[in-house]
């Protein structure tokens, strides 16, 4: 069977998207909340979300008529650090 890796990097592969799990890194956000920490349309941040939450990187929890998301902190916050430590060790790009 061949390796589906790509498919988890290109869910991650913009800037919006990053943007998003950085902020949810310190906690559980709405879709309100996440709008203005990333300063991006509510429409285009719902459509990253559902994005994120097909490859289960998010979860989302209704609260009364809103929905709050967290990261999921089982596979997400290991990767994360895991990259961070890459990036600061290796990436001549990321330096600049």
């Amino acid at each position: 069977m061949k390796c589906k890796c790509h498919a988890f990097f290109e869910t991650l592969a913009t800037k919006l998207k990053m943007d998003i799990v950085e902020a949810l890194e310190e906690g559980p956000l709405s879709v309100n909340e996440i709008t203005k920490r990333v300063g991006v349309e509510r429409s285009t941040v719902s459509h990253a979300l559902l994005s994120l939450a097909e490859c289960s990187f998010v979860e989302a929890k209704e609260n009364g008529r809103q929905r709050v998301y967290s990261l999921n902190k089982e596979t997400m916050a290991p990767i994360l650090r895991r990259v961070e430590k890459h990036v600061k060790k290796y990436c001549r790009r990321c330096k600049k």
